[in-house]
Order: C-alpha cells, then sequence, then structure tokens
C-alpha cells in the first residue's frame, strides 16, 4: 500500500496531534511555575523574618501615615498561613507620641490576603500593650469618613496585660477578646480591667468589666443595635443597656437599667434609697466627644422622675472649681411625689433648676433621636 500523501485529510476517526501537544505543554508549564514557587518560598529572602517584617511595617507606615517599629528578632512562619510575630513594637505619630507599645504583636493572614484577593486578618493577638488614648483618637480623629469603609475583616482579636491612658486615669490589667469584626455581621467584644485615677484626687482603683453585642457599621462608623453589660466595683453600677452609637460624629441614643445603686455614689433620700426596683434611664447625647456632647439624661424609679439636660465637660469643670457657682451648669427638673430630707417627710415635691447657659443653646445644641 502506498502512503497517503503528506496533504491528504486524517483518516476518520483519528485525533489532531496538538491536542496531545498542548496538553503536554501546560503540564510543564504547571511542573515549571510550581518548582520557582517552591524555590521561592525556599529562598533565603522568603525565610528572613526581619525582611518580611520590615517590608510589612513598610506598608503599615503607608496605609496609616503613622511609624511602625520594632525592637528584636521577629518570628515568620508560612504554615498553614503567613504568621509573623514582632517583638516591642512601637507606633509614633508625626509629633513622635507613642499611639502603641506593645511587649509582642502576632499577626495571621490567609493567602487570599497577600494576593490582594481580601482584606482580612484571621488572627491578631496583642501582649502587654501601653495604648495612648488621647493620641489615638487625635489620629483617628483625623482620618477622612470615607477610609472607614475600608476596614478588615478581623478574627480573633485578643488583648493580654494591657493598659489604655488617658489624661487622668488609665485602664490597667486589660483583658480584651473580640471573636470577629466584620462591617455589617454581629460582633461580640469583652473587656475587662482595673480603672485607676492618676489625677491629683487619687480615687481608689476599681474594676470593670463591660461586654457590648452590635452590628458595626461604616459611613460613618458606628454601632447598630447594640446591647452593653456593664459591671464592675466601687462607682461602676451594674447596668444593661440597648440603642445606637455613633463615633465620629458622637451620637448616643440609648436606655437601660441601673441594678442597684452604688454605695460609692452620693446617697439617695428615702423612700428612693430604700426602694428595691431598678433604676430606668434614657440618654442622648451629640456633639464632637462623649464629655463635650449636649446630654439629655431622664432616670426614673418607681413614680420618681428627673430630668437633666448639660454638657458633662462643663459639670466636671464645675465640681473641680472651687469658685464656682453654687448651682451646677445644668437644667433639671425632677417630680418626687415622697422624700424624705433629713427627717423632714415632704410630699408633692417639684424641682427646677434652670442654667442659663442651657437656655442660651440647649434649643438649637439638644441632641435629636437617631435613626
Amino acid at each position: 500500500m502506498n502512503p497517503a500523501p503528506a496533504d491528504a485529510p486524517a483518516p476518520r476517526g483519528a485525533r489532531p496531534t496538538t491536542r496531545p501537544i498542548l496538553r503536554r505543554s501546560l503540564r510543564v508549564l504547571g511542573v515549571v511555575a510550581a518548582l520557582l514557587l517552591v524555590v521561592a518560598l525556599s529562598s533565603p529572602w522568603w525565610f528572613n523574618a526581619r525582611r518580611v517584617a520590615d517590608l510589612a511595617l513598610a506598608q503599615a507606615d503607608s496605609a496609616t501615615g503613622l511609624d511602625w517599629d520594632y525592637d528584636g528578632e521577629p518570628a515568620l512562619r508560612w504554615r498553614p498561613q503567613p504568621w509573623l510575630s514582632l517583638p516591642g513594637l512601637r507606633v509614633r505619630d508625626a509629633a513622635g507620641r507613642n499611639l502603641l507599645a506593645a511587649e509582642r504583636l502576632e499577626i495571621a493572614l490567609p493567602w487570599s490576603t497577600l494576593r490582594g484577593e481580601s482584606l482580612r486578618v484571621d488572627a491578631l493577638r496583642v501582649e502587654a500593650p501601653d495604648i495612648d488614648l488621647d493620641a489615638a483618637l487625635a489620629w483617628w480623629n483625623a482620618q477622612p469618613a470615607s477610609e472607614v469603609a475600608d476596614l478588615p475583616r478581623l478574627d480573633g482579636l485578643v488583648i493580654t496585660r494591657g493598659q489604655l491612658r488617658w489624661a487622668e486615669g488609665a485602664l490597667q490589667d486589660l483583658e480584651l477578646t473580640l471573636p470577629r469584626f466584620a462591617l455589617g455581621e454581629p460582633m461580640a467584644l469583652a473587656l475587662r480591667g482595673k480603672v485607676v485615677d492618676t489625677s491629683a484626687s487619687h480615687r481608689a482603683p476599681f474594676d470593670l468589666a463591660l461586654r457590648i453585642d452590635a452590628v458595626p457599621e461604616a459611613t460613618p462608623l458606628r454601632l447598630e443595635g447594640f446591647a452593653i453589660h456593664l459591671d464592675g466595683t466601687g462607682p461602676i453600677a451594674a447596668t444593661t443597656a440597648k440603642g445606637r452609637l455613633q463615633f465620629t460624629p458622637w451620637a448616643l441614643d440609648a436606655s437601660g437599667e441601673i441594678a442597684s445603686w452604688p454605695e460609692a455614689w452620693p446617697a439617695l433620700p428615702a423612700p428612693l434609697s430604700t426602694s428595691p426596683s431598678p433604676l430606668a434611664f434614657s440618654l442622648a447625647q451629640q456633639g464632637e466627644s462623649a464629655m463635650a456632647a449636649h446630654t439629655v439624661l431622664s432616670l426614673k424609679r418607681d413614680t420618681h422622675h428627673v430630668d437633666a439636660e448639660g454638657s458633662p465637660e462643663a459639670v466636671m469643670a464645675w465640681l473641680e472649681d472651687a469658685d464656682a457657682a453654687a448651682l451646677p451648669p445644668l437644667r433639671v427638673r425632677a417630680a418626687l411625689p415622697e422624700v424624705d430630707l433629713d427627717g423632714v417627710r415632704l410630699e408633692g415635691v417639684t424641682i427646677e433648676l434652670d442654667d442659663p447657659a442651657a437656655d442660651a443653646t440647649g434649643a438649637t445644641d439638644a441632641p435629636e433621636p437617631l435613626r
């Protein structure tokens, strides 16, 4: 039989030779790519923890506008996921103030984040952090509001042996857990520590425990449908509350109950002091911060009502000023069907206190219900 001509059509049922060649080529390319990846990951550069740490902190510098540094030998591993440990971490602002100093920070990221497919942190552990709250808030308030929407998903935040400092106090022995933080998803934060007064008054320290359940949202950053459980010693009252909180600008709308009146608070007159009923309250604030915000507070116990309006910042200044006016800078209205003052029983008592400053600004600054 004569061989078929070179340009003759292939016999019926015969497969073109290009497909096996293409498959073999792809296999070869796959093997080469895998070998290159193994070589890259096994190269001294990728296993040099200091180089990887410096690269990561350079990215943090660029993203936050802060100076990130560490002191010591970092640790690095790639399996089962990228994990980096930084000793002696320091984060400074442009003025050189330490926003954060920690004995150690450990962070784990999924491979998808390194590939640029997601913005996620799988675990974040901070040991013995020292946080300057005033400096941190100043940096936070200077951030453009639009960037808040880019907050990463965070799973497994743990803070141990921490300290949170502010102008006249600190929260020491801080322990905090946040299993998950993701915009639009439920979160549960648990915090405990000891509050220490560093002002001239040197009040006795007291314990604090706080749990917050809420759904974080952005633009602006806020907590929707939060539920708060507060407990502790000294001036900390066992309190539960529900509502909504917005951080920038500050806005709060909450209502709840105080289980019992703490002994560290000024004593109530009878029969309020002997009533076993919880103290119901509602609180509305709106302003630059919680202390500077115009505040409306309503209290109710049994048939007794008290409504107060003013600024916490102004009241604190009044308390600390030895030459201040006799009456606090508040607008107050109280309806007390029955009260006992120094053995004198009064019935149908109504008290009204009208602060001139509140008269001048209350109509325009009063918080509106949050929607």
